[in-house]
């Protein structure tokens, strides 16, 4: 199979100057996707894409927050008569970053507003690739779940005495991603395209670092951790590139962890 034969339509990645979507950007590029990379800040955002672009990548920008609800229509007109070949959807807030409803609307609320939006445009046998959490795993109860499916029906009444901190919010806003992309799976593949999520253990990124400083949880966490180490933010891309590839042409609907087995090890 050519390069080209791989290609059908544009690669958005959300998140793009983080530790997580600037190696996917690369990674895309170097396969041959034109790129769309959305994050907040423009001259930061140039700074990932002017090196690609030096390399031959077909690369544009869109400086937005993913949090504002004006967002999913800016990347549509920023798209304009192109498919969706591939999202990688890296953007995200964790605990030390922001209070309990920032996280929730940006890690939850603003993702789905984004699948709501790309669904139509996802070209065949194209895929979006969330990024959920291991934490996901951690905080589950028949009460969060119910508030969950709660939640995906639009009914936040059950989840938000849930998420009073941003303890409590990251998790649940992670394994809310994790059931939306099982909610998904029909619609998307109404358009012959995939939907999955990846679930991060403890990444090396400036994100993961602030977690490790501010909890003694998290440093005992890394001290069960099978392989030992925090992993890298391109262990996580180079799965979501897989996932996107006609290699993952039977995965959809599901999570994937990639945490180094530290939940096998914590009994998740």
């Amino acid at each position: 199979m050519s390069r080209t034969d791989l290609k059908t339509g544009v690669a958005v990645v959300t998140g793009a100057v983080g530790g997580m979507g600037r190696p996917t950007a690369v990674r895309l590029a170097a396969i041959g996707w034109p790129l769309l990379l959305c994050d907040l800040d423009a001259g930061r955002l140039e700074q990932v894409a002017g090196p690609l672009r030096a390399g031959g990548a077909q690369v544009d920008t869109l400086a937005a927050d993913l949090a504002d609800p004006a967002f999913p229509g800016q990347l549509l007109l920023a798209i304009g008569d192109h498919q969706i070949g591939a999202l990688v959807h890296t953007a995200g807030l964790s605990p030390t970053l922001a209070d309990a409803a920032r996280i929730m609307d940006v890690n939850f609320t603003a993702t789905r507003r984004l699948v709501d939006a790309v669904r139509p445009k996802m070209a065949e046998g194209s895929c979006a690739v969330l990024i959920s959490s291991m934490s996901g795993y951690m905080m589950k109860s028949p009460e969060i779940d119910k508030a969950i499916a709660a939640l995906l029906d639009g009914d936040d009444s059950l989840v938000a005495p849930l998420i009073g901190t941003p303890q409590s919010a990251y998790p649940i806003s992670k394994r809310a991603v994790i059931a939306l992309v099982a909610h998904e799976a029909a619609g998307f593949g109404k358009h012959k395209a995939r939907i999955a999520s990846v679930a991060p253990g403890l990444i090396d990124t400036g994100m993961g670092r602030s977690e490790m400083s501010a909890s003694e949880q998290t440093k005992a966490m890394l001290d069960r951790t099978p392989l030992g180490r925090m992993g890298i933010g391109d262990e996580i891309a180079s799965v979501a590139v897989f996932l996107c590839s006609p290699e993952a042409s039977y995965i959809t609907g599901c999570d994937i962890k990639v945490d180094g087995g530290t939940l096998a090890a914590l009994g998740f």
